[in-house]
């Protein structure tokens, strides 16, 4: 992991407290079938056997969860142009 990683990540993202992201993430086919087989594979997953989120890390040390719970949205809206799958965004690090 590198050290910038771990320092946000053992500080619990603090530094980046008050930062403010705004965009326009354009999603892949792929991406988007990715989404909807592991969420139809979390429905066949007895929850007394699920995982909690909040504790796992994934094998590069990360732990997204960590992030997550640091994250304001103030938008989040789904829309398509020409085809394409767009998530516009605009959330702050508390």
């Amino acid at each position: 992991m590198h050290p910038l990683q771990k320092h946000l990540q053992d500080t619990q993202f603090k530094d980046l407290a008050g930062s403010h992201l705004a965009g326009t993430i354009a999603l892949s086919d792929e991406l988007i079938n990715l989404g909807i087989g592991e969420f139809l594979a979390s429905l066949r997953t007895p929850p007394a056997a699920a995982a909690d989120p909040g504790k796992a890390a994934r094998a590069d040390g990360l732990n997204p969860a960590a992030l997550l719970a640091n994250l304001e949205v103030d938008q989040l809206r789904w829309r398509t142009e020409h085809g394409r799958s767009l998530l516009d965004v605009k959330l702050r690090l508390t």
